[in-house]
């Protein structure tokens, strides 16, 4: 189903974000031209957009984990013949990009300085790409995604990350690349405010990072063929999808 505008899940979100940093969502409000419109993310489902502006919130609604997609352009339902180049552009060079790397080879990227996010076996980080002045740069991707197959670790794509936890992601797709984060019901450690590094203590503190109940926004971009398409937040991967995994080097 899709989520009301008076449900616990979509009211949460904007409660939060403003709680979390009311400072930084003025800053962004003004760095940005348009509001932000959300809708929480189903798979199955077509997203259903509501303003930023609109929703207000207890944070102690909150679920377990929630994630939210992120537009500018509420009405978009395909993309301008622009968007559509800049999109297809973008995966070419995301592809090139980890095949002249060699980060088809899990190995390779290891010693790349990739290594495996906290709690996560999909999600391997380059911590050095953090804050390193470029988004959206298919040569520094922050994210690579691994997924486990009786042939080993295969690449199935890149995923980014925003350089500052209450920016917006360029959508240079349009509605093709919706950008996401996550809400949720524990505060989560976030190493310079981006990265999970941890969970934090009951009385909501960390040794390491920032707590936070939101993440900053971040896209995919698959290698395979995802029936979403190569932006799809989606992270769950049937079986035939894994299978054209096996053995892939590229396209």
């Amino acid at each position: 189903m899709h989520p009301d505008p008076r449900s616990a899940g979509t009211a949460l979100l904007l409660a939060l974000l403003a709680a979390a940093s009311p400072a930084a969502r003025a800053e962004q409000g003004a760095a940005h031209q348009g509001e932000r419109y959300l809708s929480e993310f189903s798979a199955g489902s077509l997203p259903v957009w509501l303003p930023e502006s609109a929703l207000a919130i207890d944070p102690e609604t909150v679920p377990h984990m929630a994630i939210f997609e992120v537009t500018r352009e509420p009405q978009a339902r395909r993309p301008t013949g622009e968007q559509q180049r800049a999109a297809d552009d973008f995966v070419r060079r995301c592809r090139e990009a980890a095949e002249a790397n060699g980060w088809y080879d899990f190995e390779r990227a290891v010693a790349d300085g990739y290594e495996r996010m906290f709690e996560d076996e999909v999600h391997y980080v380059k911590r050095a790409f953090l804050k390193d002045g470029r988004v959206l740069d298919p040569t520094r991707p922050e994210f690579l995604m691994y997924y486990p197959t009786d042939e080993g670790k295969k690449l199935a794509g890149y995923m980014f990350l925003v350089e500052d936890p209450a920016a917006s992601g360029p959508q240079i797709g349009g509605p093709l690349t919706l950008w996401h984060f996550h809400v949720w019901g524990r505060k989560k450690c976030l190493y310079e405010g981006l990265l999970v590094v941890g969970d934090a203590d009951a009385e909501g503190r960390c040794a390491e990072g920032v707590p936070s109940h939101v993440s900053p926004e971040m896209l995919h971009v698959w290698f395979v063929d995802h029936p979403k398409g190569p932006f799809s937040t989606q992270m769950h991967l049937e079986p035939w999808m894994i299978d054209e995994l096996k053995g892939h080097h590229h396209h």
